[in-house]
């Protein structure tokens, strides 16, 4: 397994699509349908919706320069909770978002039991897709705009009420090696006024036949104890960045 590394943004982070399809070997492709369907047979909700994975990675001066390839959910799916599959796996690259209010809180989630990251603490984030694809490049800064508006109701350019939005670490390595764009919101409100906005957004959506991401909303005073202290609990399931990047921004906080 490669190590964390969770940096600073200080480049210019370039993905580029290849326009190339990923072609697994018979035998590995056969393994991930049949356990897709078994997946389907068994009630799961999934789509089997496009992916992409990171083939080629080269760091300059001013930038950093990825190039990716598409495959689907099941392949992902698969690596995530069969196998690796080595260099047949998946090494996906997506977003989060560091969203923290004017008292000094960060917000994230504890996902949806309708989703297949059940249970799992992440920031609001997602994949990347063809809707991110602006020519050969993916525009990151649309992606998570999509993800806060879907998954928060953050609308990231109402300037009444985020007053910063931009790109903040990048974390690489670790089980997967998949890597992480990392932005920090702040908004102009505090945890409890966020909280009223967002309960009146996950009622909406409930009334109206959809289930919001989150199953749980975690608000955590952007403190090195209070943050410490989550982050060693042994009850709760992290996704793999949580952990390296909370280290780090602690890290930053103790000086």
């Amino acid at each position: 397994m490669k190590p964390f590394k969770v940096s600073p943004v200080t480049k210019e982070i370039i993905v580029k699509f290849s326009n190339r399809e990923v072609r697994l070997p018979q035998e590995i492709q056969a393994k991930i349908d049949a356990y897709w369907d078994e997946l389907i047979a068994n009630g799961k909700p999934y789509k089997r919706g496009e992916v992409f994975t990171v083939t080629h990675k080269e760091a300059a001066d001013k930038a950093i320069d990825i190039l990716v390839e598409k495959t689907d959910y099941a392949h992902y799916l698969y690596c995530q909770n069969v196998e690796s599959l080595d260099e047949n796996g998946v090494r996906i690259i997506h977003t989060a978002v560091l969203v923290e209010t004017s008292d000094n809180y960060t917000i994230f989630g504890e996902m949806g039991p309708q989703t297949s990251r059940a249970g799992i603490h992440q920031l609001c984030g997602g994949g990347i897709d063809n809707d991110d694809l602006r020519g050969e490049y993916f525009d990151f800064k649309h992606n998570i705009e999509k993800e806060l508006k879907e998954e928060l109701d953050i609308d990231a350019s109402d300037t009444s009420r985020v007053t910063y939005f931009d790109e903040a670490y990048l974390k690489e390595g670790g089980p997967t090696d998949k890597m992480t764009v990392v932005y920090e919101v702040l908004l102009n409100e505090t945890k409890d006024e966020f909280l009223e906005k967002y309960d009146a957004f996950s009622k909406n959506l409930i009334e109206s036949g959809e289930n919001p991401e989150f199953g749980k909303i975690i608000a955590l005073k952007k403190e090195k104890n209070e943050l410490e202290t989550f982050f060693l609990r042994d009850d709760i399931k992290l996704d793999e960045y949580m952990k390296p990047l909370f280290d780090q921004i602690i890290k930053e906080l103790a000086g």
